[in-house]
């Protein structure tokens, strides 16, 4: 593959697009998906890896320390209920290519590295669709199939609101109340249609912080679930993905009391 990037005004945007254009000797050229039917799996996975590269080679820096959250922080501009498209539709339909074909499949994929598989078994599930798909042409369903496979997680609940839908993500802290028993329960709610897992800062009323950290699977049986803290200590403060590393729609009620 031959490219002539242009001369860019910043070293860092320089950087960005010489890296961008080597990406495609791997996407598409080696691992060769239809970009024209799927670009997501060409323009998006490239930017994925771009992301990390730039942040890795410009480390220390604001730039390189900030980088990777920019498709997050992209996420209210272009995930605009009526005018935001599935991925898996026609990019010759596309209204907003740079979001459906190159930042949220890039957001998505980072989704699932960081929030729901782990970097460990991600990576090396995704080390093995490069592996079994070099110089053969995959579809999205043989992507599906090898990151399954690989990490050991049924991924279909993830792919349809990343993939198939423009899924939304509202996850809320109703309340926090005391049972009878003397165990505190935390009042989960999903108000939206996109599920993931759940991050929970939890402050109780000795001063004490901890991380709770809840599966997915919590939400297998509706849009509401109570956490029980273990040891019925009462709590004072309760915020839901603390780190706002996921694309929540709606930060007013991720934290208790309001």
């Amino acid at each position: 593959m031959l490219n002539f990037p242009p001369n860019s005004p910043t070293r860092e945007d320089q950087q960005w697009v010489i890296a961008h254009e080597f990406g495609h000797e791997w996407f598409p050229m080696v691992v060769g998906s239809n970009e024209r039917l799927y670009p997501w799996m060409d323009e998006g996975f490239n930017t994925f890896i771009d992301l990390g590269n730039a942040a890795k080679y410009f480390a220390g820096t604001p730039y390189g320390d900030t980088i990777e959250v920019h498709p997050l922080h992209l996420y209210p501009e272009h995930a605009v209920p009526g005018n935001e498209q599935p991925l898996i539709e026609k990019p010759v339909e596309v209204r907003d290519l740079f979001w459906g074909g190159y930042q949220k499949p890039a957001l998505m994929m980072q989704m699932l590295r960081y929030e729901v598989l782990g970097k460990d078994r991600f990576d090396a599930a995704f080390r093995e669709y490069i592996r079994a798909w070099a110089f053969k042409h995959p579809t999205p369903a043989d992507f599906f199939r090898v990151m399954r496979d690989q990490s050991g997680m049924e991924l279909d609940w993830f792919w349809r609101d990343w993939i198939f839908t423009t899924a939304r993500l509202d996850q809320a802290v109703d309340s926090v109340s005391r049972g009878p028993d003397g165990t505190t329960r935390i009042h989960l709610h999903n108000r939206g249609t996109m599920v993931m897992p759940a991050t929970l800062a939890v402050t109780y009323e000795d001063g004490t912080t901890q991380q709770v950290r809840l599966p997915v699977e919590m939400w297998n049986l509706g849009d509401v679930f109570v956490y029980r803290v273990p040891d019925k200590r009462p709590v004072r403060r309760v915020i839901v993905d603390p780190s706002q590393a996921l694309p929540d729609v709606e930060r007013s009620n991720n934290q208790w009391p309001r």
